[in-house]
């Protein structure tokens, strides 16, 4: 037999604090230094010269950027600060 007392289990934390923080932070990175390089790029040879495939660069550039933060929305959807 089972002597050992039934203890309700703690619900735990699905992330510890250092995960969130580091999505967190490349979530803030990403769009602001990569993406937003590639965006002001490909925008201004795009406008430079029209019709050379930097439009391109530029739609896809913007739809990157519209992803990663869609997927990391989407992540943490149901994730609630206490």
């Amino acid at each position: 037999m089972n002597d050992k007392p039934n203890k309700p289990e703690q619900p735990q934390d699905p992330l510890p604090p250092k995960v969130i923080l580091k999505d967190f932070l490349r979530s803030f990175l990403m769009p602001t230094l990569v993406t937003k390089a590639f965006v002001l790029y490909f925008g201004i040879m795009y406008s430079d010269h029209p019709g050379e495939g930097y439009g391109y660069g530029l739609i896809i550039s913007v739809s990157f950027t519209v992803i990663a933060l869609s997927l990391f929305a989407w992540k943490y959807r149901n994730y609630e600060d206490l």
